[in-house]
């Protein structure tokens, strides 16, 4: 079974079940120390419904489902790193290239063109963007601003964490977009940037690998990507090649604007090759 992905898809559960799946979703990390009563109150079902549940997603009772958990959810990346060493031996690069493929295989059928392209019109008509991306997806952010700026588009890296954030988004109006990385689970950041999104009129653009998420249904625009298996190492590929997607199609939208940039870029290179050499 992959990264919480269940037995049967969560579109064919009951309302009871999927309100189950949701909860799990969003509160991996706290169900080990979860009663089937505590996850019956806080799911807003029955008892007996949440026993049933753990059968039809593929396990015995609720304590094969935290065994599963603590073996795959909560895997220390020295783990993970363990559990690919494991399963490339010699041939690293193969089965790490194999492994890439196959995450962008699933994010093609995961990925909305409709939201896609939502995603470019709205980045295309904003004054500013904003991007958030905590941990390891700063390297996206810096992309993504690297890529725009070049055809003149206003990209701003707001902070990862803390009230620092706050410096870029009092800044974020109904003409702006805000787009963020949110793998794993909701963070204190993505939650303030959803509310404030509310009062302050600005767009979101959410790009995620979970299926199951109140980010996700308080998001304006919603990319899916994969990242691996939850005990896998997680990698950067697909969400990566989405930044690279978004570029080129901005690049395509705005025509000679873009091509202009990138031509005046190429002539100031030439004055200053003495100066600023490569």
């Amino acid at each position: 079974m992959n990264k919480l992905e269940f037995e049967i898809p969560v579109h064919q559960m009951s309302k009871s079940q999927k309100k189950i799946a949701d909860f799990i979703m969003k509160s991996a990390e706290r169900i080990p120390f979860y009663t089937e009563e505590d996850i019956a109150v806080k799911a807003g079902v029955s008892i007996a419904t949440v026993s049933r549940f753990w059968r039809v997603i593929g396990y015995d009772n609720l304590k094969s489902f935290k065994k599963y958990l603590q073996e795959t959810q909560h895997s220390t990346p020295a783990r993970k790193m363990q559990h690919v060493l494991e399963q490339t031996d010699r041939e690293v690069v193969g089965r790490m290239i194999t492994s890439a493929a196959v995450n962008l295989e699933e994010t093609a059928k995961r990925i909305s063109r409709d939201a896609f392209d939502r995603a470019v019109e709205a980045l295309n008509a904003a004054d500013t963007i904003y991007v958030h991306g905590p941990g390891s997806t700063s390297c996206l952010t810096d992309l993504l601003r690297f890529r725009l700026n070049r055809i003149g588009m206003e990209v701003r890296i707001m902070a990862q964490s803390g009230h620092e954030l706050l410096e870029s988004l009092v800044h974020a109006g109904p003409k702006d977009v805000v787009l963020f990385f949110g793998f794993v689970r909701k963070s204190p950041e993505a939650a303030v940037i959803l509310e404030q999104a509310s009062e302050s009129g600005y767009t979101t653009i959410l790009v995620t690998d979970l299926l199951l998420s109140d980010m996700i249904d308080d998001s304006h625009i919603v990319l899916q990507v994969d990242r691996g298996d939850a005990d896998a190492f997680h990698s950067l590929v697909a969400p990566m090649t989405i930044v690279e997607s978004l570029s080129v199609a901005l690049a395509g939208q705005r025509g000679d604007a873009a091509m202009d940039k990138l031509k005046q870029l190429h002539a100031m290179r030439k004055q200053y090759a003495s100066l600023l050499p490569k």
